[in-house]
């Protein structure tokens, strides 16, 4: 689910769109939801409509632009191992949205580490950010 804040119409200001599902994607922030897409920027122009926005959102979830990201976490994973990417992109939407499980391995991880009493976004976000490194996730959750 993401929210859409429309603005008047005559006004020359971008219209505020940002993810309140969490998403992990090279150019959505995995913390705030907020999306790095030009026309949401610098490019908006007041002729804009609501269907040019998500038309274009649409098209920068199907093909991410990994060099401009949102998320250099994310985007680093992206580029450095597409497929890590793929399968935290899927757990993400098995935990956040409702997708089917996807990796039983992930999942086995997270259940380790919230079996040892961390909150289980944390874990999540943890194994994500560190490669689903059991080892360097546990040190970043007990830095915190």
């Amino acid at each position: 689910m993401f929210m859409v804040l429309l603005m008047h119409s005559c006004l020359p200001v971008a219209s505020k769109v940002r993810f309140i599902t969490k998403i992990w994607h090279p150019n959505i922030s995995s913390v705030t939801g907020a999306i790095c897409l030009d026309i949401l920027k610098d490019q908006w122009a007041a002729a804009m409509t609501l269907r040019t926005v998500l038309l274009s959102l649409q098209a920068l979830l199907a093909a991410a632009e990994p060099d401009d990201p949102q998320d250099a976490v994310v985007a680093n994973q992206y580029k450095q191992n597409p497929e890590m990417f793929k399968q935290t992109a899927r757990l993400w939407a098995h935990v956040y949205a409702g997708a089917p499980v996807s990796s039983p391995e992930y999942t086995k991880k997270i259940e380790n580490l919230c079996a040892m009493g961390f909150d289980r976004n944390a874990v999540i976000v943890a194994l994500s950010s560190k490669s689903w490194d059991v080892e360097t996730a546990t040190e970043l959750l007990l830095s915190n």
